[in-house]
């Protein structure tokens, strides 16, 4: 996934470790997406919906 969001270019991505499981996206400090919440890693296509 890290490099398909990558090698669009249009994005900044920085990966921070947390913990085991723990899977959270932000954009511009907003929190749109956490596994916490949904109980499953996001598709590919859904991250890149959360950037757009």
């Amino acid at each position: 996934m890290r490099d398909s969001l990558l090698k669009q270019g249009s994005h900044e991505i920085e990966l921070k470790p947390g913990r085991s499981g723990q899977f959270d996206v932000s954009v511009d400090g907003t929190l749109r997406y956490t596994r916490a919440r949904t109980g499953r890693f996001p598709t590919d296509a859904e991250i890149e919906d959360l950037l757009d």
